[in-house]
């Protein structure tokens, strides 16, 4: 399946205007599911004790570093459950422990609430004896935004440097004004109308997104984890992830670029079928293991 295949499928069965967002949470669920394999009966799942967490390990069992990972959905649907096949295949191929985030989504609460979420989960894993340098951040889509926000949130609270940060087809912030929104829109499975319906709701006081807290990749860090940005080359968001490097290479950190050659936004979800999907799993779970050794 090529990309534009893949969208076809999609189209077929979703549709991102829709205002029904319960309707359309439940289908992207089903679409998901669509493209799961055994390979989520290949890691061991297990629910955190009253917390909205999944600890999801490997086989072999929990790994001494532990990674916080945020779901997509555009802060109004989605869930650890739906993002199981991503998960688990990280998990298998890089060996590392992830433990999954349910935040909350719209309607019941906007900004900043998943980000307070966020931060809540890595406070605990904190409380759990875990300390930063053996703790990552991963997320795709709106859950990227939310790792790079993490970020910039342990370092203005002193709350330790995360030791690796992976940030899947993320968000610089949401001003949606570079390049690859207009180059990128005819190719891409995310339209600007979508990214601009989520500022809508999301940030219903329109100044909080000019917030330190989302324009946190324009801020200096003292420090900052090693950082992949992944993002497909037929993506929107393209010029995000160029920018969001180039900003924290320029500072001196440890920070790396994967453009994946032929990818729309969020193909990782869909590599069953998907080559350039398939490959940036790989590429990342590379990452993963290089960086947490």
């Amino acid at each position: 399946m090529d990309s534009a295949e893949l969208k076809e499928y999609f189209s077929k069965r979703v549709s991102l205007s829709s205002a029904d967002l319960v309707a359309m949470a439940q289908l992207f669920a089903q679409l998901y599911r669509e493209f799961q394999t055994d390979i989520v009966h290949r890691v061991c799942c297990t629910d955190a004790i009253d917390r909205p967490y999944i600890w999801v390990d490997p086989l072999e069992g929990r790994s001494s570093h532990v990674i916080l990972f945020f779901h997509g959905g555009g802060y109004t649907m989605g869930s650890s459950k739906d993002h199981m096949q991503l998960i688990a295949s990280l998990v298998e191929r890089s060996g590392k422990t992830f433990l999954a985030v349910d935040y909350r989504l719209f309607p019941a609460v906007t900004f900043p609430a998943p980000l307070d979420d966020a931060e809540a989960a890595y406070r605990w894993l904190l409380e759990q004896g875990l300390p930063a340098s053996r703790i990552g951040l991963a997320g795709i889509s709106a859950g990227a935004a939310l790792v790079t926000q993490l970020v910039h949130r342990c370092a203005k609270k002193s709350l330790g440097c995360p030791a690796l940060a992976m940030v899947m087809s993320g968000l610089n912030d949401f001003r949606f004004d570079r390049p690859s929104m207009a180059f990128n829109s005819c190719l891409d499975l995310v339209s600007l109308n979508r990214l601009e319906s989520i500022v809508e709701f999301y940030f219903p006081d329109q100044s909080s997104f000019e917030s330190d807290d989302v324009l946190c990749i324009n801020q200096n860090y003292n420090q900052y984890p090693t950082t992949l940005f992944q993002v497909g080359d037929q993506e929107i968001l393209l010029s995000d992830a160029i920018e969001m490097h180039q900003s924290l290479r320029s500072q001196g950190h440890d920070v790396h670029l994967n453009v994946v050659p032929q990818m729309i936004h969020c193909g990782q979800m869909f590599a069953r079928d998907y080559p350039p999907g398939q490959s940036a799993i790989e590429q990342a779970a590379g990452f993963i293991k290089s960086a947490l050794q």
